[in-house]
């Protein structure tokens, strides 16, 4: 048996809380899973969990060695990121989760590029709008457009780029429905809202160096802003949305801005990754790369999807 990967097939099953999710992300057998953490229990002379045919349970030994085990993973992946460091290439597994939409229309985009440019490094992305624990799910970094707070102080972000955002609709919308003027206008109007925004329904104004916010209401609301972005080409409200949804849609005259003289309120692009003594180089030119790439492909105006 392999210790260290019998303990990292232990940590995958307790984070979890399943035998299979975790023979599906590692990819092997459920079988295999159940072998090396039944190869664990007997190597340590101890019961770590407890399965019942509905739930698993850790046991209060369990608990103790996979915190033990999470350090001694996690030093062990520093060693090999110093390696990686002094050797100065990145290599190995980049494993990365990056907001929906935005993955789907720019980090896309930008993978191909990096993997020819880093031929070592294999990446596995995920695409899911919820704030993942890192350290938990297994990612070595997240790409995440939101506010500039990070609630877990384990981790450092760095911001790479910043979005701007604007409110739209169509000209056939707003030829049927008037013309918001002020921001208390929009409270007139069906706004469709993008759940997982900041202040989902709370929309911020900037006129005449005065900043107005208004709670907006309307019939639709979507955890995608490509959903929304949908209603809102079928004429059927005012959207809030990142620029790099819409962008094409402004330029073809599909949709226009609602305030077009008014600056856009901005949210930042931020990588994310754990405060370790050693950041592994795949994440560092990862990150680097990819700053790079949001700039000149934005002055080349290819921003929008």
């Amino acid at each position: 048996m392999d210790v260290f990967s019998a303990m990292g097939v232990f940590v995958r099953v307790v984070d979890l809380k399943s035998f299979s999710m975790a023979a599906a992300e590692m990819g092997i057998s459920s079988s295999s899973v159940s072998k090396q953490v039944s190869q664990l229990e007997q190597h340590v002379g101890a019961k770590l969990l407890q399965r019942t045919t509905r739930r698993l349970f850790v046991t209060d030994v369990g608990a103790a060695y996979y915190e033990k085990c999470q350090t001694i993973l996690e030093e062990v992946e520093e060693a090999d990121n110093l390696v990686s460091q002094l050797q100065g290439k990145p290599r190995g597994v980049l494993r990365i989760i990056c907001n929906m939409t935005f993955g789907q229309i720019q980090l896309s985009k930008a993978i191909p590029e990096f993997m020819e440019n880093y031929p070592d490094v294999q990446v596995d992305i995920t695409l899911d709008d919820r704030a993942p624990d890192l350290i938990r799910d297994g990612f070595d970094m997240a790409i995440r457009i939101a506010d500039p707070q990070l609630p877990d102080s384990s981790m450092i972000a760095r911001e790479i780029s910043k979005i701007p955002m604007y409110i739209c609709a169509t000209p056939h919308y707003l030829e049927k429905h008037g013309q918001p003027e002020t921001a208390e206008a929009l409270k007139a109007h069906n706004c469709l809202v993008f759940v997982y925004a900041a202040n989902a329904n709370q929309w911020t104004l900037e006129k005449n160096a005065k900043r107005y916010s208004v709670q907006v209401s309307g019939d639709l609301k979507a955890n995608n802003s490509l959903v929304v972005r949908e209603s809102v080409l079928q004429h059927r409200g005012i959207a809030n949305l990142a620029d790099f949804v819409i962008a094409r849609f402004v330029k073809s005259g599909d949709l226009v801005k609602v305030f077009p003289d008014c600056p856009p309120e901005y949210l930042s692009i931020f990588a994310i990754y754990p405060d370790r003594k050693y950041t592994s180089p795949k994440v560092s030119a990862f990150i680097d790369f990819f700053r790079e790439w949001l700039e000149r492909n934005h002055k080349e105006d290819l921003w929008a999807g």
